[in-house]
């Protein structure tokens, strides 16, 4: 008899977190964006989120928590209860340079988190200010670069940031000394180029287009595999340096442990979200790429891109943080 209660006891606590799901979600989801208020990543957090809130039948709030490439909020996240009410905005930053740039970082990029899907894929684009680089192609930037070394100021979000490794892996690329200046955020970085403190800068084209649209700054080339429709008519950087691509990706992310149901759950409203038209045509506007997946295969561009980003890093000799 008392081995039956027992194991009518383990067979009650093994089907909690089952039954406790069975509800699930019946309070808000929170999620974490290690990036300031009004930026791509936020935005982008933003408008897959108020979708995800109509198919979860619960609000879908961000948090933002921003600093250290998003380390900070990704740290947080990592610490939450793994109940599928906390999840993270991962970057490229977050799960792929951070690893390889920070000495102390407070998280593991893949023992810490359980994988969703990634939400969207996005290039950047290579602008410089008219005033300070008179190039106006990027074969012109090159040749430009090459006969002023280490004199034309490369601005950038931040040490780590796509905009700071796309820079770097053309510098490399490209033979080339630029110098790299990290700000705090995408806006400082963008006010300086357009008022001429600085001359270059890997930038998203949401961030740039107004600025490229109204002539303050010059749109030289995309970081992806095709031209914008944006910018139909800029080429691409593999155009002039066979090779080179590089582009940025968000995703969603949860507190390792979250029960697989809850995984299984917000994956579906992500795949939802994103084949929306009136959430591809809001990403459409901020140059972003819809692209769902699963969780094993979000897993597998975690993996390989903290591969790829750590040897960029090695070889550009970016000193860890």
């Amino acid at each position: 008899m008392n081995t039956r209660r027992t194991f009518l006891a383990a067979a009650t606590l093994a089907a909690a977190p089952l039954l406790a799901l069975a509800g699930y979600p019946d309070k808000p989801i929170q999620i974490i964006v290690g990036a300031a208020a009004g930026g791509p990543t936020d935005q982008t957090a933003r408008v897959i989120g108020e979708r995800m809130s109509l198919d979860l039948g619960v609000p879908v709030v961000t948090h933002n928590i921003a600093g250290g490439g998003g380390s900070l909020g990704a740290a947080a996240a990592a610490r939450a209860r793994a109940d599928g009410y906390t999840l993270l905005m991962g970057t490229i930053s977050t799960h792929g340079a951070n690893p390889s740039l920070y000495k102390h970082l407070n998280y593991d990029a893949i023992k810490d988190f359980t994988p969703i899907s990634t939400l969207v894929t996005y290039p950047l684009v290579v602008v410089v200010n008219p005033r300070q680089v008179p190039a106006r192609t990027l074969e012109e930037l090159i040749h430009y670069a090459k006969a002023h070394p280490g004199e034309v100021n490369r601005g950038s979000a931040g040490v780590g940031t796509s905009m700071h490794l796309a820079g770097e892996l053309f510098d490399s690329m490209a033979d080339i000394k630029t110098t790299h200046i990290a700000y705090k955020g995408s806006a400082p970085s963008m006010k300086d180029l357009v008022g001429g403190q600085i001359g270059l800068s890997f930038e998203s084209l949401a961030v740039a287009l107004p600025h490229i649209r109204s002539g303050r700054l010059r749109a030289l080339a995309v970081t992806g595999d095709a031209s914008s429709p944006l910018l139909p008519d800029v080429p691409t950087v593999g155009a002039t340096l066979p090779g080179y691509r590089f582009s940025a990706w968000l995703g969603l992310v949860a507190p390792a442990g979250t029960p697989p149901e809850a995984i299984a759950r917000l994956n579906e409203a992500v795949r939802k979200a994103l084949a929306d038209p009136g959430v591809v045509a809001a990403l459409e506007a901020q140059a972003a790429e819809p692209a769902w997946s699963t969780p094993d295969e979000f897993a597998k561009l975690i993996s390989t891109d903290i591969a790829r980003l750590h040897e960029l890093i090695r070889t550009a000799g970016i000193p860890p943080q």
